[in-house]
């Protein structure tokens, strides 16, 4: 699943995937830094990724931010 179709069913916005990370897993995430994941721009680092996935409940996978 790609990371905005997992923050579109939830149902929250980008800000408050933000504040999650920020506050549950104490990794300050940039607007720009999600943005540019979301639109492909940019792949997140690996402890990004780690923390996404895990977020995420594994809904969200490293392989999921490459077009296989």
């Amino acid at each position: 699943m790609k990371l905005d179709e997992y923050i579109q069913q939830r149902g929250i916005t980008q800000k408050k995937f933000i504040s999650e990370l920020n506050q549950e897993y104490n990794r300050p995430v940039s607007q720009g830094a999600l943005t540019k994941w979301i639109g492909r721009q940019r792949i997140p680092r690996y402890k990004d990724m780690r923390i996404i996935y895990v977020a995420t409940d594994g809904k969200v996978t490293p392989n999921d931010f490459y077009d296989l």
